[in-house]
């Protein structure tokens, strides 16, 4: 399922741990830490190749997150996540994200973050991250 994606440079992996804490009274981890597995792959992904190009008068913030859940995972255990870009906009950037366990699709995620200006709050052009992003882009996935 993920074939594709491990072969290309522009998808970034990150790796986690499951914890006995993720877990919840249904005794799989939590619909919540999917969200930070996705947010850790992001992160990630901005520190490698966007945030260097950034001015320090702006800043990201997430304004759309969805995801759709297609496993259960279970403490102990390991996920992957893979991040990757699919749309470069002029304020913003959509990513898509996929965990794995082991080659079992976990989870499924969009997100869209924008560049606010940190005097005005309002969504300002990327920039040279904008021109770095269009190249990072990965079509299908």
């Amino acid at each position: 399922m993920a074939g594709g994606l491990m072969a290309d440079p522009r998808v970034l992996w990150s790796e986690d741990v499951l914890r006995y804490r993720d877990t919840d009274a249904n005794g799989h981890v939590n619909n919540a830490v999917f969200a930070a597995f996705c947010e850790s792959g992001r992160v990630q992904f901005f520190a490698s190749h966007l945030t260097p190009l950034l001015t320090s008068d702006t800043f990201f913030v997430i304004a759309r997150f969805v995801i759709d859940y297609r496993a259960e995972l279970h403490y102990p255990g390991r996920i992957r996540t893979a991040t990757w870009l699919a749309r470069a906009g002029r304020t913003s950037l959509g990513f898509r994200h996929r965990i794995l366990t082991g080659d079992t699709v976990a989870g499924e995620a969009e997100s869209v973050c924008v560049l606010l200006s940190k005097e005005t709050r309002r969504p300002v052009a990327l920039g040279a991250a904008g021109a770095v992003a269009e190249r990072l882009v990965v079509e299908a996935g």
